[in-house]
C-alpha cells in the first residue's frame, strides 16, 4: 500500500492505488501497440508513476534495440566443414562424422586423395557431379579421388553400410593452391565412445568371471583339508615311496610329497586283493584322492608301499554338492 502523499502546491492529497488496480492501468498503457504514455498533472507527481514511466522508457528502448539487433542479424549460415590437419603431417586430415554437414575436399591438380571410412563399412553407392573433371575409385570403404584437369567445384555424395545401417556422407570438391590434402579420415565419437564402454564392460566382466574362479577353486582346494582328519593311518613296504603325511577327511585323502618328490603309481586294493589305479590330482606339495580306501599300494618298478586305514569307517560329510566342496555347489543346466 502507498502512503498518501500531500502536494505542497495544490495541498492535494493523492489516493492511494492498490496492487490490482496498478496491473490494470499497466494492463491498459502496455497492451496497444502504438499506446504512448502520458502522465496527468497529478501522476507526474507521483514517485509511484514516475518509476512506472521510468520502466516503461527502457521497455521501449531495449525492444527498439532488439529489433534493430534482428534486423541486422545475417541468417545463420552453415558453411561446409574443413577436416582438420593430423598431429603429425598436415596432408593428413582428420574429421568426425556429422549426416548433416556437408565436408570440404580441396584437391591439387596431379595429386590423388584418399577418403577413409570407418572400419568394416563398405561403400554402396558414390555419386559424382562432376565424372569428367574427377576421378573417383572406391574400394571397400575408401574412395580415391584425382582431378583429372583444372575444373570448377562439384559435389559427391557417398553411400555406406555400416554393420547394417546406412551412412550418408555429403562432400564439396573444388580445386585449390592452398595446403594440398593426401588423406581424409572419418572418427565416430559416438560409436567410439560405445565400443570403449562395451570394453570396459567385458573387462569388468572378464576380472568378476576371473573373480569368482579363483574364490571357486580356492573353495574346492579348502575342501580337501576341511572337516575332522583321520591320521590313523599305518604303512608296510619300501620306504622310499612313503609319503611323509597320509590323512582323510571322511571323502578325501591326501599324500604329502614335500618338495615336488616322484609320485608312484597309486592303487587301491579290495577286499579279494585286486588293484585299480585311482585318479588323483597334485595341488603344490599334496597328492588329492578324491575318495576314502581302506587299503592303498603304491609302487613304482618293483618296489612297493601298502597304506593301511587303521581308523574305522566314516562319513562326516553329509551335505552333497556335485563338486568336492560343501560351498560350491554343481548344477545341470536345464534342471
Amino acid at each position: 500500500m502507498i502512503d498518501p502523499t500531500t502536494h505542497p502546491a495544490t495541498d492535494e492529497t493523492i489516493a492511494p492505488v492498490s496492487l490490482p488496480e496498478l496491473r490494470k492501468r499497466l494492463a491498459a498503457r502496455l497492451s496497444p501497440p502504438a499506446t504512448k504514455l502520458s502522465l496527468t498533472k497529478r501522476g507526474s507527481q507521483s514517485r509511484v508513476w514516475r518509476g512506472v514511466g521510468a520502466i516503461w522508457r527502457r521497455l521501449v528502448l531495449f525492444s527498439a534495440i532488439g529489433a534493430v539487433s534482428a534486423a541486422l542479424t545475417p541468417c545463420p549460415a552453415r558453411a561446409t566443414e574443413v577436416p582438420k590437419p593430423g598431429s603429425k603431417d598436415a596432408r593428413v586430415r582428420n574429421i568426425n562424422y556429422d549426416p548433416d554437414q556437408v565436408v570440404s575436399i580441396q584437391g591439387s591438380f596431379r595429386h590423388a586423395i584418399q577418403i577413409q571410412f570407418g572400419p568394416g563399412e563398405t561403400i554402396t553407392q558414390a555419386a559424382l557431379g562432376d565424372t569428367i573433371s574427377w576421378q573417383i575409385a572406391p574400394v571397400g570403404s575408401i574412395i580415391f579421388l584425382k582431378p583429372r584437369e583444372r575444373a570448377g567445384p562439384t559435389n559427391l555424395i557417398v553411400v555406406t553400410n555400416a554393420d547394417g545401417s546406412p551412412r550418408t556422407y555429403h562432400f564439396n570438391l573444388s580445386l585449390g593452391t592452398g595446403q594440398v590434402m593426401y588423406g581424409v579420415r572419418f572418427h565416430y565419437p559416438r560409436e567410439e565412445r560405445a565400443l570403449a564402454l562395451l570394453q570396459t564392460q567385458l573387462s569388468q566382466a572378464a576380472a568378476a568371471q576371473a573373480l569368482e574362479t579363483s574364490i571357486t577353486g580356492s573353495a574346492l582346494d579348502h575342501a580337501v583339508i576341511e572337516g575332522t582328519r583321520n591320521m590313523n593311518y599305518t604303512v608296510q613296504g619300501d620306504p622310499t615311496l612313503q609319503p611323509t603325511e597320509v590323512s582323510d577327511n571322511g571323502e578325501f585323502t591326501v599324500l604329502r610329497y614335500p618338495g615336488h618328490a616322484d609320485i608312484p603309481s597309486i592303487f587301491a586294493v579290495d577286499v579279494d586283493g585286486t588293484e585299480t589305479i585311482v585318479p588323483y590330482d597334485v595341488r603344490e606339495d599334496f597328492v588329492v584322492i578324491h575318495a576314502v580306501y581302506r587299503q592303498l599300494r603304491l609302487r613304482r618298478g618293483a618296489t612297493v608301499l601298502c597304506i593301511y586305514n587303521e581308523a574305522p569307517p566314516r562319513n562326516d560329510r553329509g551335505d552333497r554338492t556335485g563338486t568336492v566342496s560343501n560351498v560350491v555347489e554343481r548344477k545341470v543346466k536345464g534342471q
